[in-house]
């Protein structure tokens, strides 16, 4: 399964460059926050004994054993249901891949090279102060199967949206760790952590705030990217002249200045560490529109990085991967900066000379993950194509269908195939010479043992072989065992015994709350087509009785617990559970679906998410579930098209909505994202072609923004910076214009997956409050929203 994510390839780039402003689109503190302070600020262990004392007792015993919901131990105890403040200080992996859907294995645990002890990055949001706070764990690993004993390095509070602790690596004394860390209202630096007596050291003081490092194994050269300094349009002469206007995005136009924005990249730069000074790294492509996925030789001799393709050469069109296809199309119109096709790069940083490692592309699917050989003389990569200059036409047809495991030796870039299967990149065991892989990119099951498979060298030749054989017992998975009813709880995998021991109960506070039960459900929507989503039921559910639903759109996994929906951005679904909703989390494209570029940005995208989310009301309603006088639904990304096209189209009766910070496909964003070529293909692929001439007449049938005066539901709309507030703008003008009951809500600092525990309250509460309001008729009684609720009378007289 690919891993989720909150907008397609395109909008990705889309969203991305909303935030630098390059088109138009991302209370008091509980028992857990006393839990965190003990473990986090005092290193007090107590806290943390007290959540694993039953799986201490039990270490093989599976989250369903001690889940709230089945507890007997808590059973007869009175409970309260689940709120957003919950799900806000809820411990979370810090990891922000595993946010974004990726399942926990490999992204839990970073172990010393030595394989003696591993570091876990948790993180919470502490409403109170208004940060996330992150915490570095150490365990050791010979302690996983009996009673392990936790140690809490260091923590950091965060105050912006980017995490306190990021990127921990260990160097090769088994002792030193770095990582990206930040204080509150502080840059993002590089810092090493010494384990044995914790030193904690800052060792950067670059004038903008760092995004990703890598360092040599020794530790003594690190190489870095930034984000770019601010850089005024308010020149003399542009006083005198002005501006002509090329590129440029509206929104740093409006601004005065570029750069400066999270998403704004500079340079590489390449430290000496000890020495204090820092040197600007020349490559040969850009870093990108994100952090640049980049290794260090272990010898600190080479940079293997990966860059956006500045050519894509003809012969590219061959490879059969859509999904290369498709970033190809994204990225016509793009020469000059780079492109959306990624390919490697090798630098020698004792020259500075940098070339490209294979012409050919990375898969576009999965990305790809490399290591080095310890003695640096070749690097192994994942997932990737290669060149198709060979005249054997079995090789030439087997090269143009499936990615490879490569070895290429450094620095002359010879590569040897390993093989053509799909796999994720694990490790390459210095003691034995193996290369391991999980078997599937990202097929497996949250908390099970991952099949793997071995490849071993022999002169030239690399061979599929069977697990080896060592001296020391091969290191834990340690992973998150979860499921769509049981928080995750942190658990290491025997991988030769598949033999599991709770290392922690992340939110042992859970076992007080009457968490909604969630339940997945399938239903048919057309032609046969069979869909997927998560139920989940209201706290105070009686057989019998009818209550209102909410429709929340953008994915669904059935082995992940979701507290909120797999977006913490206007999702609240255990929340509003707990106000006596049901709530549907839908799932999105299958895989199949996803490439049948016959949906996938084209008009039937808006038309197949309509006809889920109706066939969804269908079928509860046939199982006397639901009122269906009272529905509720929430867009957010991607599915702001859906959901509001839903609305303008749908014979079904909406009594309220809300969309978040998205794209439309309508003509008011096609005209302020065109500038960008990619962005605008896009919005003419879905309508066939350009606003104007023979096709305006399809926009015109096609485009919500068009249609405004068939909604009657009660909108909510969230926009998260300035680049969202233009965007969506005119939903809220052309909905008042109309004498429609619509909000609009500016966040002025958000991002698109919102971080701020007081910007996720203002989101996910919002929605609750709006919901209950309009489908319940329920105001709450805090005098600090008397003025929403004013606001929100004066609206339903509208209706």
């Amino acid at each position: 399964m690919r891993p989720i994510v909150a907008c397609n390839v395109s909008e990705a780039n889309h969203i991305a460059e909303e935030e630098s402003g390059e088109a138009t689109t991302r209370g008091s503190s509980t028992r857990l926050r006393s839990l965190l302070r003990c473990l986090l600020l005092m290193g007090v262990y107590l806290a943390v004994w007290t959540s694993l004392a039953l799986c201490s007792e039990r270490p093989d015993a599976s989250p369903a054993s001690i889940s709230t919901a089945q507890n007997p131990a808590v059973a007869g105890l009175t409970k309260r249901p689940a709120t957003v403040a919950d799900s806000i200080q809820m411990t979370r992996l810090g990891d922000p891949s595993y946010t974004a859907g990726d399942p926990s294995n490999g992204l839990v645990a970073r172990f010393s090279p030595d394989g003696k002890r591993f570091v876990v990055v948790l993180r919470n949001g502490n409403l109170e102060a208004n940060t996330n706070e992150y915490s570095l764990v150490l365990f050791q690993t010979s302690e996983v199967s009996h009673s392990p004993r936790p140690q809490v390095l260091v923590s950091l509070a965060s105050s912006s949206n980017r995490p306190a602790i990021q990127n921990a690596v260990w160097l090769d004394d088994n002792d030193t760790i770095l990582f990206l860390g930040e204080h509150p209202g502080e840059q993002t630096a590089l810092y090493s952590l010494k384990c044995s007596s914790k030193e904690l050291k800052k060792l950067t003081n670059h004038a903008t705030n760092l995004t990703s490092f890598v360092s040599a194994a020794s530790g003594e050269k690190v190489v870095f990217s930034a984000v770019s300094p601010v850089s005024t349009f308010l020149t003399d002469s542009v006083a005198r002249n002005g501006i002509a206007v090329t590129s440029q995005s509206l929104t740093d136009l409006i601004r005065g200045s570029v750069g400066g924005q999270e998403s704004d990249y500079d340079a590489l730069w390449i430290q000496q560490l000890g020495k204090g000074t820092e040197t600007k790294l020349r490559i040969s492509g850009t870093i990108g529109g994100g952090a640049p996925t980049m290794s260090f030789s272990p010898d600190g001799a080479y940079l293997l990085l990966q860059t956006p393709a500045p050519h894509i050469a003809n012969t590219w069109r061959q490879y059969n991967d859509k999904f290369l296809q498709a970033t190809i199309d994204s990225s016509t119109g793009t020469q000059g900066s780079g492109s959306y096709v990624a390919q490697y790069e090798l630098v020698d940083m004792a020259t500075g000379a940098s070339q490209v490692l294979v012409d050919a592309p990375i898969g576009a699917d999965y990305g790809s993950d490399m290591i080095w050989a310890a003695d640096s003389k070749s690097v192994v990569v994942s997932n990737m194509h290669l060149p198709l200059n060979v005249e054997d036409a079995s090789e030439l047809s087997l090269r143009k269908a499936h990615t490879f495991l490569v070895e290429f030796k450094i620095p002359g870039r010879q590569f040897v195939k390993i093989s053509a299967e799909d796999l994720k990149l694990v490790n390459w065991d210095p003691r034995t010479g193996y290369v391991a892989c999980d078997i599937g990119q990202f097929d497996s099951g949250e908390g099970k043992p991952t099949p793997k498979a071995y490849f071993h060298k022999t002169g030239e030749t690399w061979s599929r072989s069977a697990a080896p054989e060592q001296a020391a017992a091969p290191q834990p998975d340690i992973v998150l065992e979860e499921d769509m009813n049981t928080p995750p709880h942190m658990v290491a995998v025997d991988p030769a015994t598949g033999r599991k021991s709770t290392l922690m109960d992340l939110n042992p506070q859970f076992q007080d709350i009457a968490l909604a039960r969630v339940e997945e459900i399938t239903w048919k929507a057309g032609h046969g087509r069979e869909l997927k989503g998560g139920l989940y039921w209201p706290a105070d559910y009686v057989p019998g009785k009818k209550y209102p639903l909410i429709l929340q759109t953008h994915a669904w996994l059935d082995n992940r617990f979701w507290m909120d929906g797999p977006w913490t951005t206007a999702f609240s679904a255990q929340a509003l559970a707990g106000k006596g909703f049901f709530v549907l989390q839908i799932g999105e494209l299958t895989k199949r679906e996803l490439l049948d570029w016959h949906i996938v940005e084209t008009f039937n995208e808006a038309t197949l998410a309509m006809a889920a989310y109706e066939s969804a009301i269908d079928d509860l309603d046939r199982k006397g579930l639901i009122d269906r006088n009272r529905i509720g639904i929430i867009g957010f990304s991607r599915t702001l098209w859906y959901v509001t096209y839903t609305l303008a189209h749908s014979k079904h009766p909406f009594a309220a909505a809300a969309i978040a910070d998205g794209v439309d496909l309508g003509y008011f964003q096609y005209m302020l994202s065109s500038v960008n070529p990619a962005t605008a293909a896009e919005f003419e692929r879905v309508h066939g072609g350009p606003p104007f001439g023979k096709k305006q007449s399809q926009w015109l049938r096609q485009s919500p923004e068009f249609l405004m005066d068939r909604i009657e539901t009660p909108l909510r709309i969230q926009t998260l910076n300035p680049s969202s507030l233009l965007s969506d703008w005119l939903w809220y003008t052309g909905l008042s214009r109309l004498g429609k009951p619509v909000e609009m809500i500016y966040i002025p600092e958000g991002t698109h997956i919102l971080e701020k525990p007081w910007e996720r309250m203002t989101s996910q509460q919002g929605d609750v409050d709006w919901f209950c309001f309009w489908l319940k008729g329920e105001e709450d009684p805090d005098a600090a929203k008397a003025e929403q609720y004013k606001r929100w009378r004066e609206l339903r007289k509208l209706q």
